[in-house]
């Protein structure tokens, strides 16, 4: 199998020498190495822009041939392209949103044509090289509506995203007047990943909100397939920082470092320059300890490697000098001859430097306002090897789910910071190593290798549950076989479920009354000779027959409590007396869920949901399910889930119960059941295998057919029946 995974930039630095000349460093980064370890069974392309403009053709040529050698593919933008995608509307627009700095949002529309140009540009590049069974991973907001636009193109092709950044709120997200477009580009993915649950939660919050799209649990569900959503926490190499402290030139540096700063307390802190970051709050707290506790100064020293990040953009630049002025006024205030309470470094470090760093500091200081995972924590945890040291991480960090063994902390509490830093350094050994020794085990099983081949494994069997759905649905071809045997049959049974399949679903249901078309095709049905036509539905007897009486066809109401033959209603079962504390717990769950209201028949009661905020219904729904199965039980009486409503009722019948009657009394050639509720898989279970069986919107794994649309059910009847349409 191939993988292609499509990325803002190729995992390689371009840059020019000081003669002019294009050179080529692999980078080194999580994300690449990650994607390297997965199984050697896949061959591997990545696509990106390269990271530098380049006008020159022959540059390009060059470029492009040189990179083909690794299977990267580059992807060229221009200086245009570069700002007011790359600059402006991911890191200006996105970037802030995505993590909850809302005023510093920079908005242009030009920035957001240019992302929805240079995303099509992705996507165009990708179809030039990939065709069916090859596998794609996206990667990041930058390239947001990049699956969609695949998925257009190739409709079977394997589609993943991966969102490496905060996923924020709903109440935030939807301030952005592109949020149904980049959900809807998203949505073309088969899996998306995010790093924790928060993220997902808040993803699929956005999409039932924004999009109305159906959700349940961690599935999407849309006209054709499902979407799954998951929570896949990036990982790091870790064997690379665990074995790094016994490299020769890692024990160099490390023996420098004790030379440098002998017996003093280290804690370090490594970041690059952003106001996510919470730098200036770690500054803060760092200063505070030093005020508050006198006896550290001389012996304990703040370590702050930054690497330069966008310094020339005004925000950051300011960012940039309100760091130098914070840590030149405490270096004044509290510097002695032979000590500096901060060391300030300004640029990358070597990887060997690093990891001497991560080994030698006793705490690690970690506190961003909001970050996506923060590998930083991972790779000090990992470097420590058997030497004490303590974590002290932000509560904002994805990572601060799986390491509950550092010191979690709010990142804007200056007092807490100040607090933690005091329990670090007087955290006793034998507990530090024993905090260490748990979150190394977890780095270690939660490895940047298992991250990958989880996703991809995820996303391939995601992309099979699809092709089965995809397998069921009803295309012309079966609908001309369908048209076949009803015209070659001698005696058809012909059942309809009503809301959901003759007719769509309202908000309110006595607006779902049968339209001019519906009755009309009925008509038809019932004047064949050849067909016997019933509807069954859960709506009550009343409603059905102020609906359908005229037309003498027979009906099973309240899922087949009542029913009707040749003209005559009878009943299954008595009336229900209901009890009055389930009426008092659906009347409450009334009252607290804006746009729902109950509906109450001789022998079901039920709560509809359709016209309530989709968020808060999911909540209501199921505190309503818990609060009910007390009663219910008591009771003997059945819950049951439907679409957009909880229905109780008796669990004697069921909308099978008048389907086994009618195919015991008679013989038949040809059956069509057309159905879209969780409540006709009874009627799908029943019938013989021969029958043609259509699950109306989602799925089912008792229907032989699913057709995704209620729209297209009236024109398939049509169109099996040879009714003409109306004028």
């Amino acid at each position: 199998m191939r993988i292609f995974i499509i990325s803002n930039r190729l995992p390689i630095r371009i840059f020019r020498n000081e003669e002019g000349k294009i050179e080529f460093q692999t980078s080194e980064g999580g994300l690449a190495t990650g994607l390297n370890s997965l199984n050697t069974s896949y061959e591997k392309h990545w696509i990106g822009w390269p990271g530098m403009y380049v006008d020159s053709k022959k540059e390009k040529a060059a470029i492009t041939e040189k990179l083909s050698e690794k299977n990267f593919h580059p992807l060229f933008l221009s200086a245009r392209q570069i700002n007011y995608y790359y600059e402006e509307y991911s890191n200006s627009t996105l970037w802030p949103l995505f993590h909850y700095f809302y005023s510093f949002i920079e908005y242009d529309k030009r920035y957001w044509e240019t992302y929805k140009e240079v995303n099509s540009l992705f996507a165009k590049m990708t179809l030039q090289f990939i065709r069916p069974g090859d596998i794609i991973w996206v990667q990041d907001y930058h390239l947001m509506l990049v699956p969609q636009l695949l998925r257009e193109a190739m409709p079977d092709i394997i589609i993943g995203y991966f969102h490496h950044v905060p996923f924020p709120s709903y109440e935030l997200f939807r301030v952005l007047p592109e949020r149904a477009e980049l959900l809807n580009g998203l949505l073309g993915a088969d899996l998306v990943g995010f790093h924790t649950s928060d993220y997902m939660r808040h993803f699929i919050s956005a999409v039932r909100r924004v999009l109305k799209k159906k959700a349940y649990l961690d599935v999407i569900s849309l006209d054709r397939r499902k979407v799954l959503v998951n929570a896949f926490p990036m990982g790091i190499n870790y064997k690379k920082y665990h074995d790094a402290p016994l490299n020769s030139e890692v024990k160099k540096y490390y023996r420098e470092l004790n030379k440098t700063y002998g017996n003093l307390k280290l804690i370090l802190s490594v970041d690059r320059l952003d106001y996510s970051k919470g730098i200036i709050h770690r500054i803060k707290g760092f200063s505070q300890f030093l005020s508050d506790y006198p006896e550290y100064q001389k012996k304990v020293s703040l370590i702050m490697v930054i690497v330069p990040s966008r310094n020339k953009v005004l925000r950051y630049a300011k960012l940039k000098r309100q760091i130098d002025e914070t840590v030149s006024s405490i270096n004044g205030i509290y510097s002695k001859i032979n000590w500096t309470p901060i060391y300030y470094f300004y640029h990358s470090l070597p990887f060997e430097e690093l990891c001497a760093l991560y080994h030698r500091a006793d705490v690690a200081l970690l506190t961003p306002l909001r970050d996506g995972m923060n590998l930083v924590s991972k790779e000090y945890v990992a470097a420590k090897r058997n030497r004490p040291g303590v974590l002290i991480l932000s509560e904002m960090a994805g990572a601060s789910i799986e390491l509950d063994r550092a010191i979690i902390i709010n990142p804007n509490d200056i007092e807490q910071i100040e607090k933690s830093i005091l329990k670090a350094l007087t955290m006793p050994v034998n507990e530090q190593k024993q905090r260490m020794k748990e979150m190394q085990k977890m780095v270690d099983n939660h490895n940047v290798q298992k991250w990958a081949a989880s996703f991809v494994e995820e996303l391939v069997k995601t992309n099979k549950m699809n092709k089965k759905i995809n397998d069921k649905v009803l295309v012309p071809e079966i609908t001309s076989v369908i048209s076949r045997k009803y015209a070659s049959a001698e005696n058809r049974l012909l059942l309809f479920d009503y809301d959901g399949t003759l007719s769509a679903f309202y908000d309110r249901p006595e607006d779902a009354y049968p339209k001019k078309d519906v009755i009309s095709l009925l008509r038809y049905l019932i004047s064949d000779k050849k067909n016997n036509v019933m509807i069954i539905s859960g709506r009550d007897r009343h409603n059905l027959e102020e609906w359908f009486g005229k037309t003498g066809m027979d009906m099973e109401a309240e899922h087949g409590a009542a029913y009707k033959r040749n003209g005559v209603w009878y009943e299954r079962e008595s009336k229900i007396k209901w009890n009055r504390e389930i009426l008092k717990i659906l009347n409450a769950f009334v009252d607290k869920t804006p746009g729902a209201h109950l509906e109450e028949k001789e022998t079901a009661l039920v709560w509809h949901y359709r016209g309530a905020d989709q968020w808060i219904a999911g909540i209501r729904e199921q505190q309503l399910v818990d609060t009910l199965i007390s009663p219910c039980s008591r009771l003997g009486l059945q819950i049951m889930r439907g679409s957009d409503i909880v229905e109780i009722k008796s669990p004697e019948f069921t909308k099978s119960s008048g389907i086994r009657e009618v195919l015991n009394n008679n013989t038949y050639d040809f059956i069509l059941c057309m159905g879209d509720d969780v409540t006709d898989e009874d009627m799908f279970r029943v019938l013989p295998n021969k029958a043609f069986t259509i699950k109306i919107g989602s799925m089912s794994e008792n229907a032989r057919y699913n057709m995704p649309d209620q729209s297209e059910v009236l024109d398939f009847i049509k169109k099996i029946s040879s009714k003409k349409s109306d004028a």
